[in-house]
């Protein structure tokens, strides 16, 4: 594959992918040794940071070209296994398709030929003085570039709509300090690990989670409260994430 520290500076600018060797760290991982689903969204958001700085579209240029700053709006995880603590894997992402607001991404966890974890997201750019959604043709995107028009394997988002009720309440989190991210807005992250904390290790340690989606909704600030929902669907589990009676999030765990 390709490594991008041999390339000069125009040739970077002409990679559609980027993909790098990892490994899972001790402390990535849950109560049986395995990397654990905030962790693995968070090394989709780490090698997508390291290519869009390579295509000169990451956070501080876009703010300094375009007056506009990332935002994440959903993304999902088809799971064929777990990575496991000290296992050696590939990892490869790709913008796939630009339109109208939207830029999709995918994203593959790959060990030799064996296919871990295939994922699939959707961003879009936010004027940073107005907080309104920018075209894609606004901002210093290189729409030009040649896009791989292969996707990952994670199938099409999950289209349920669920109602929650008090019943279904779990426990009410405030955005802390560690929850803020460069926007000053909870973290895409938080919302993530404040589902994840609606279950006990031995009640996660027994589901046999096959997809993830998570959908951001709103934005929430340091000090307000987000009130978790947790609701047993025939599909595997819906979480919702309110503040001020406001849905904010939700996410899906589908079990096979």
């Amino acid at each position: 594959y390709v490594v991008f520290h041999n390339l000069s500076s125009f040739q970077i600018k002409m990679q559609n992918f980027y993909k790098t060797d990892y490994t899972v760290k001790s402390t990535e991982i849950d109560s049986n040794y395995k990397m654990r689903i905030d962790y693995i969204i968070s090394l989709f958001e780490t090698v997508t940071g390291t290519h869009s700085s390579l295509l000169g579209i990451d956070g501080p240029t876009l703010l300094e070209k375009s007056n506009a700053f990332w935002i994440i709006t959903k993304f999902k995880l088809k799971i064929n296994r777990f990575p496991i603590m000290d296992e050696e894997l590939e990892v490869e992402t790709w913008p796939t398709s630009v339109k109208g607001v939207r830029f999709n991404r995918d994203f593959l966890i790959t060990k030799g030929d064996e296919k871990l974890v295939m994922g699939t997201s959707e961003w879009c750019t936010l004027d940073y003085d107005t907080k309104e959604i920018r075209r894609t043709s606004t901002v210093c995107y290189p729409a030009d570039m040649p896009h791989r028009t292969e996707l990952s394997g994670a199938g099409d988002y999950i289209r349920v709509k669920e109602t929650v009720a008090e019943d279904d309440y779990s426990h009410t989190h405030k955005s802390a300090f560690v929850d803020i991210d460069t926007n000053k807005h909870t973290n895409n992250l938080a919302y993530l690990r404040m589902a994840l904390n609606a279950f006990s290790p031995e009640e996660f340690e027994a589901l046999n989670i096959t997809e993830v989606q998570i959908s951001f909704l709103s934005q929430t600030y340091f000090g307000d409260e987000i009130k978790i929902y947790k609701k047993q669907t025939d599909y595997g589990v819906y979480i919702e994430g309110k503040s001020d009676d406001k849905a904010i999030f939700n996410c899906i765990f589908k079990m096979e």
